[in-house]
């Protein structure tokens, strides 16, 4: 069964499920306006949307998305500001590849750098696999109260960089305190308890519900990009799948993760970050692979930034996501 959830879990996040429909807003002067500051240049607009799916009468809308990266001087400059400094990054060696997707939660405008580039997503799985869990939780709300006895390391083929407080064998612990375990510290031997309590079936129809189609190749090592991972954010910001509670308890179980050195680490710390890491290393090569995607609470304007990095050195790695995330929220907290 174990080999077969290492299987399923990449081919969850395969591309699909997206119908797209167009709305074009129409316009009479046949030469766009300059760019002004704070304000959209008048364009053809293409948005997507993200239905779920799955039913006969309904077929309901998880999200949409505007096709264009947003036209707003501002966020033009940071796209620019952002292409320069990792530009340098790549120069001096402290990078190989870095993909950034920002978006401002309250309307929507929208930057990415490589945003369709794919990486391995390692523990970013563990969101959708929250996801998941409390879906199943909502039917029943008994079932966070339900005990697990950890014997002893379930997942002895990673040994991770980066060491945060594990389960201790012998222990007994709740569903609750096993989500938290899997999220906050990002525990693998948490997560292969918590899919004891979802099932593959049950987080196969989860995913699907969300607009996820499993594909029955099997995909390589990278197959996830920011924009792509981006959505799951999105989903429980707008509590468009989960109830409201359940999109709460999850989103604030993201905002209490142990590893502060990646979108958090140069920020204010009176500034609240939910998000979640995943780092990647491969024995037959000294590529490896650091992420950090989630949400800024700056006041009044949220917003969601998600960065992917592949390099050979994990401190480079998390120095410069640290960098660029000091780059966005600078930049959002002086509109």
């Amino acid at each position: 069964m174990k080999n077969y959830r290492n299987f399923l879990l990449p081919i969850l996040f395969l591309i699909a499920g997206i119908s797209a429909g167009y709305l074009i807003a129409q316009f009479t002067q046949k030469a766009e306006p300059e760019i002004q500051p704070q304000t959209v240049v008048k364009y053809q607009q293409e948005m997507t949307e993200q239905r779920g799916g799955g039913y006969e009468f309904i077929n309901p809308l998880l999200e949409c998305d505007n096709y264009y990266p947003s036209k707003l001087l501002a966020y033009v400059q940071l796209e620019k500001d952002l292409k320069k400094y990792i530009n340098q990054q790549m120069t001096n060696g402290s990078v190989s590849h870095v993909s950034v997707y920002f978006r401002a939660l309250n309307n929507g405008p929208w930057i990415g750098i490589n945003e369709d580039h794919n990486y391995s997503p390692a523990s970013l799985l563990k969101v959708p696999i929250l996801i998941a869990a409390l879906k199943k939780i909502e039917s029943d709300m008994s079932l966070l109260d339900k005990k697990f006895v950890y014997d002893a390391p379930l997942d002895t083929n990673y040994t991770p960089n980066i060491l945060i407080e594990r389960l201790t064998p012998g222990n007994s612990y709740t569903v609750n305190q096993l989500l938290e375990s899997m999220i906050i510290n990002s525990d693998n031997d948490a997560k292969e308890l918590i899919f004891k309590l979802v099932g593959d079936d049950f987080i196969i129809k989860s995913m699907a519900e969300i607009g996820l189609k499993i594909d029955e190749s099997t995909p390589s090592e990278d197959f996830v990009s920011v924009k792509t991972y981006s959505s799951f954010f999105r989903i429980l910001y707008n509590a468009t799948y989960l109830n409201r509670e359940m999109s709460e308890k999850a989103l604030e179980m993201l905002s209490r993760a142990q590893f502060r050195e990646g979108i958090p680490g140069k920020l204010p710390q009176k500034i609240k970050v939910a998000h979640k890491f995943g780092e990647r290393g491969f024995v037959d090569s000294n590529i490896k692979q650091l992420h950090d995607c989630g949400i800024v609470y700056l006041p009044n304007s949220p917003y969601l930034i998600c960065i992917m990095t592949k390099g050979n050195d994990f401190n480079r790695l998390r120095q410069t996501i640290s960098e660029i995330s000091l780059m966005v929220y600078n930049q959002v907290s002086v509109k």
